[in-house]
């Protein structure tokens, strides 16, 4: 694991796991996300198995929206306690996600067409 995979593992510890459906719900409402805590699992677990590239892209779709970022600042707020929390928070995922997804698209493999 990269530092910027446990980076980016880190920050999602701070999420509130997938049985509060309340946060859940308010961060679908705020990114416009039919299906965000069913994603989040599905994302979460493939990176418990050392695939971080699907997190990566997922934060990147959820939070690196400008036209959404007061109201998905605002829910991450409920949790996290303040609204300048959840604007590091989101800095900071963004950041590691795109160093994540910088990394994966650099390292070859045979799955990107590499031998």
């Amino acid at each position: 694991m990269t530092d910027d995979e446990q980076q980016l593992a880190a920050l999602h510890n701070d999420l509130p796991g997938h049985d509060d459906a309340r946060f859940w719900r308010g961060l679908k409402e705020a990114a416009g996300i039919y299906r965000i805590r069913s994603t989040m699992s599905s994302v979460i677990q493939e990176a418990q198995d050392g695939d971080f590239e699907p997190l990566a892209e997922f934060v990147l779709e959820v939070f690196n929206r400008d036209t959404r970022l007061k109201d998905i600042t605002a829910a991450l707020a409920t949790h996290l306690g303040s609204t300048l929390r959840a604007r590091a928070w989101i800095t900071d995922a963004i950041a590691a996600a795109d160093r994540v997804n910088r990394t994966h698209v650099r390292r070859p493999g045979p799955d990107r067409g590499h031998p």
